[in-house]
């Protein structure tokens, strides 16, 4: 139901302020918010439904923000349902300096992430500090301040955070994969499709198979966290391979499809720049790639094998 709503409402608004109004009385933004917070309460697996709906439309307005920062507001002692909040996440309790906006958020709730555990913090929200490489607005981090707030709870809204993202990411991926794969199914050369030559197969075939295999590992993580069952490995490997994804279908694709994919003419760019941003967005590919080193290393050559299998371990 939340999947056929969203996609509902992006079918019906295209226009960021228009868009943000639809969503916020259908109760979207909400819907991490515990009921006695005035929210729906669901799982992060549900909404990841709204997640994959937005990256699959290329949607205006930073939803992965907005879902996690009612439950967030919720932890600082705010009013979940003012929606005037953005969300971000930073690492080894380094702060972004900026975090995607829309024209009325004045709040930030911003979790630091460290392998020791997670902070909450909550921000002034300052003026347009740049875009982001897919014309996102950003907006700079202003004057912040610690909140005490139950480092577990931070933590599982942070990681839901990291896993909405990339199920955001897996509804661009599942489009530029289409879009690539009309082109070459219908683009003639040499008097027959682009589809038929064997080197467009390997690259269609490749993109395809790295979504799937992100799609479960994300899949697998949001359950996991749902159940109460993820481990750091389970949320580190779902972002890392859903950025690894993105990084070859967008490649794959742009080769299919030659310049025009970058255009402005041409919608492909607008699914592709995003993928490239949302990388680093909620656990950049790097830290997460970091991170599961360190858990390996950790475990030593005895141990290896157990912390990749065993969940315990990990």
């Amino acid at each position: 139901m939340l999947e056929e709503t969203a996609a509902r409402i992006l079918e019906r608004n295209a226009q960021a302020p228009i868009l943000r109004n639809a969503i916020l009385e259908a109760g979207l933004l909400l819907a991490l918010a515990g009921e006695d917070a005035g929210g729906l309460g669901v799982s992060y697996r549900e909404a990841s439904a709204i997640a994959y709906r937005w990256g699959q439309a290329a949607a205006p307005l930073p939803i992965v923000e907005m879902l996690v920062a009612a439950p967030l507001a919720v932890l600082a002692g705010f009013d979940a349902t003012a929606a005037t909040y953005s969300a971000g996440l930073g690492v080894n309790d380094l702060l972004p300096s900026s975090v995607p906006v829309f024209d009325e958020a004045q709040t930030a709730f911003v979790v630091t992430l460290e392998t020791s555990g997670a902070n909450l913090h909550t921000g002034t929200i300052g003026g347009a500090a740049a875009e982001s490489l897919a014309h996102e607005p950003m907006a700079a981090l202003g004057a912040s301040r610690k909140i005490d707030a139950d480092p577990v709870a931070v933590e599982r809204i942070a990681v839901g955070g990291i896993l909405l993202q990339a199920a955001e990411m897996l509804g661009a991926m599942s489009t530029v994969i289409d879009i690539a794969t009309d082109h070459a199914n219908t683009r003639q050369q040499f008097g027959r499709p682009l589809g038929k030559f064997q080197a467009i197969q390997h690259m269609l075939s490749d993109a395809a198979s790295e979504r799937l295999i992100a799609e479960a590992a994300v899949g697998a993580a949001l359950a996991g966290i749902d159940r109460g069952t993820a481990t750091r490995l389970d949320w580190l490997a779902a972002k890392a391979q859903a950025a690894r994804a993105a990084t070859v279908i967008a490649a794959n694709a742009h080769q299919v499809m030659g310049a025009i994919g970058f255009t402005d003419e041409h919608h492909l760019h607008r699914f592709t720049k995003r993928l490239w941003a949302w990388r680093d967005r909620w656990g950049a590919q790097g830290w997460c790639e970091a991170e599961i080193g360190r858990i390996g290393c950790a475990a030593g050559g005895d141990g290896l094998w157990s912390a990749i299998v065993d969940r315990a371990a990990a």
